[in-house]
Formats: structure tokens, sequence, C-alpha cells
């Protein structure tokens, strides 16, 4: 067995020293490595709740954009089914019989809501003209429609 000096003891001691210091910092760089990967962790979730708050937004505004344009187009699709029925429901002649027009019809005829209302509550009418001389329209508003309109007899039900 050898033996070994003052001198190589104190070697022997500062290796293990330096050794120790070694061990010690690489574990601390490691701590800081771990603190670090943790820290960048933290990031990458907030980031990602971030961006998936923006896009739950996002989607509610789409889908609130979406349901107005389903609102729209129903309002349309009604109009327009009004427009039908209303063609449907002209004489030959393209005139309106004002014994059985809708609100909606009476309304094509750049009459107000109104005006519209005041005719159906009217009805029957023999002649249009009474339209003035019973006071539900104007001179003026009658002269505008009058080639638009007639008046077909209101139908009878038959007594047996």
């Amino acid at each position: 067995m050898k033996r070994y000096g003052s001198g190589s003891l104190l070697v022997f001691f500062l290796i293990g020293s330096l050794i120790t210091l070694v061990l010690g910092l690489s574990g601390c760089s490691s701590r800081s490595r771990a603190q670090s990967q943790s820290e960048q962790d933290q990031q990458t979730r907030e980031k990602v709740a971030d961006a998936t708050q923006k896009a739950k937004e996002e989607s509610q505004k789409a889908a609130a954009q979406v349901q107005q344009a389903a609102q729209q187009t129903e309002h349309d699709a009604k109009v327009a089914a009004e427009g039908v029925k209303e063609g449907w429901n002209r004489d030959k002649q393209g005139r309106l019989d004002v014994n059985s027009a809708t609100v909606t019809e009476l309304r094509s005829l750049s009459l107000s809501e109104t005006q519209a209302q005041s005719v159906i509550n009217g009805r029957p009418y023999k002649d249009k003209q009474e339209l003035v001389t019973r006071g539900i329209l104007t001179q003026s508003d009658y002269n505008n429609i009058q080639d638009r309109i007639t008046v077909e007899a209101p139908s009878r039900s038959v007594n047996p």
C-alpha cells in the first residue's frame, strides 16, 4: 500500500473540492434549466389559452353573423312569397282588388301602414271611388293608385 504525503493529501482535497464544486454548479445549472423550462411551459400555456379565447370570441361573432344572415334570408323569403301571392291575386290588367288585398299588398301601392289598415277596415267596397268619398284616402293618394286598383264584388255565401 502506498503512502501519500501531506502534499498529496492536499491535491486530493483540492480535486475533491473541485469535483464537488463542479457537481454543485451543474446541479444549479440543471435547476436553472428546470426553472427556465417551467417558465417556458407557463408562457406556452398562456399563449395557447389566449389564442383559444380569441378563437372562441371570433366563433361567437361568426355565429351571431350567421344568425343575422338567416333572419334576413327568412325575411326576404317572406317578402318574396307575399310578392308571389300579390301577383297571383291581381287580375289580368295587373290591378289589385281592394276588397281582398293584404296590408302588404296595399303597402306595395305606396300606402302607409295606417292607410292600408284603414282600407281593410272599411271593406267591402262597391266602387273604388268610395276610398275617397268615405274618407279612407285623400283625393291625391287615390289619384296615385287609381290605375292599379280595382273593386271586385265580395264573395257571398249562398243560403240554402
